[in-house]
């Protein structure tokens, strides 16, 4: 009630010039904020547009302002209709950060994209299909024993942090005919798919089944369900996303409970066994060979182990335990 939609028509230039100043203010302090915590540009340009407006705050402020007699009658009014603006453009400011971003976007994506060019000398290469966490531990590993692969990811962020890694990371959609051969798949001797969502992964293990049957296809499952359905889209071998990480817990949380080494290790074995027994009966009755591509028949680990083994694999330290 205290805006004065007059002011506008006579001090326009006064009111558009504050306006912009607070807008682009605004924005820029957000922009330099969100690089120095780690944001990226595109990102931080976004939520500060979406922050640049003034808030209800203001009005309380100018308003006490004028009380105590800081400021003047007539410069509150002309704040108060530059905030009242700034408020109501919101939506226009959101859209616009909208597609200012898209064109960014757009732009950085063509520079990751595959380019037959430079994967045209790859024979025998891992394609690993997402660069999420899984990927990048699997990538690490095949780096350090110089064998050579390519990621892909739909995160522009993720192949960005994976180029400047000078890694073979691409932007590109792995359940595409197109991306795949881009990258070799015709050459390669074997897939990861370690994609977040289940359904991209059931599209991916489909298309490298279908186009690319030479490929052979181990992909990670959310449960037996999703497992068996990724084994009839084509994958090689399933492997349950949650046992392992389980079994890790629960090491730790033995150590912690005091038990001996050598009993940690046999009981998570055996639980290890016993499940994928499990596994393997329920495969052998939906016709299907489910369980890190085992055979049908799961061996057991040897009931004793040189203590020298067991503490390679479990050693104890600081409360935590390294698998």
């Amino acid at each position: 009630m205290s805006i004065d939609p007059k002011l506008l028509l006579s001090n326009f230039p006064v009111v558009i010039g504050t306006l912009g100043l607070l807008i682009l203010g605004k924005t820029i302090l957000v922009v330099v904020m969100g690089k120095l915590f780690g944001i990226s540009v595109i990102s931080a340009i976004r939520a500060g547009l979406l922050l640049a407006p003034g808030g209800e705050f203001a009005f309380v402020a100018f308003g006490e302002a004028v009380n105590q007699g800081i400021m003047s009658p007539q410069l509150s009014s002309l704040l108060f209709l530059v905030v009242g603006i700034s408020m109501a453009i919101t939506p226009w400011l959101a859209a616009g950060g909208q597609l200012i971003a898209s064109r960014f976007e757009l732009h950085d994506v063509r520079s990751l994209l595959p380019v037959e060019s430079e994967t045209d000398d790859l024979q025998d290469h891992i394609i690993i299909c997402g660069f999420g966490r899984v990927g990048q531990i699997i990538a690490q590993l095949l780096s350090e024993r110089l064998i050579p692969f390519v990621a892909l990811d739909v995160s522009s962020d993720r192949v960005t942090v994976g180029r400047s890694m000078d890694l073979p990371v691409y932007f590109g959609d792995a359940g595409s005919r197109e991306v795949l051969h881009k990258i070799g798949a015709e050459r390669a001797c074997a897939a990861v798919v370690a994609l977040d969502a289940p359904g991209a992964n059931y599209r991916c293990v489909w298309a490298l089944s279908k186009y690319y049957p030479n490929v052979k296809t181990f992909v990670r499952a959310h449960d037996v369900v999703h497992g068996l359905n990724l084994e009839k889209a084509g994958a090689t071998a399933v492997v349950p996303e949650t046992l392992e990480p389980s079994l890790q817990l629960a090491a730790a949380v033995l150590a912690q409970a005091k038990l001996p080494t050598s009993e940690i290790v046999n009981t998570i074995n055996e639980f290890r066994t016993r499940h994928l027994s499990e596994l393997t009966e329920l495969s052998e009755a939906s016709g299907s060979s489910l369980g890190y591509g085992f055979s049908r028949t799961t061996s057991k680990p040897k009931a004793q182990e040189s203590d020298a083994s067991e503490e390679n694999q479990i050693m104890e330290g600081g409360g935590t335990l390294a698998i």
